[in-house]
């Protein structure tokens, strides 16, 4: 078994790259289905948190979360490199869970013929382009 170099960077760049993608798709998801479909954020923490900040407040907790979890797998990858590269893998799948649920919703609604689509008002800025 070849020997994993410890000394690098961070030892799990590719999952990284993975889990940042995961975690932004969350992202564009849950404002999705906040902004124009009218749904409530399940997670308390987070709804409290764009009730207090907005949109800003949930990127700001997302990436403050991916921030952790990188430096939980590169803490346990260091002692473990094995059981490090693991935890990577299931925090993207961890992360693509709620956007996967979220589609279904949109899934089911569709299918049932419940979904209420809303038109977000339009910004100042993009009124004064209006000829």
């Amino acid at each position: 078994m070849a020997q994993v170099s410890t000394h690098r960077p961070v030892l799990y760049p590719d999952q990284y790259v993975w889990y940042v993608f995961a975690s932004s798709l969350d992202i564009i998801v849950t404002v999705f289905v906040l902004s124009h479909l009218g749904m409530r954020e399940a997670n308390t923490f987070a709804q409290w948190s764009i009730d207090r900040f907005g949109t800003w407040g949930l990127i700001g907790l997302k990436f403050l979360s991916v921030i952790l979890v990188v430096c939980v797998c590169e803490y346990i990858g260091r002692r473990k490199h094995v059981a490090g590269r693991r935890l990577a893998c299931w925090s993207i799948l961890a992360s693509l869970l709620p956007v996967l649920a979220a589609l279904a919703q949109v899934v089911y609604l569709l299918s049932v013929g419940d979904l209420e689509w809303t038109v977000l008002p339009a910004t100042k800025a993009a009124l004064e382009q209006l000829p």
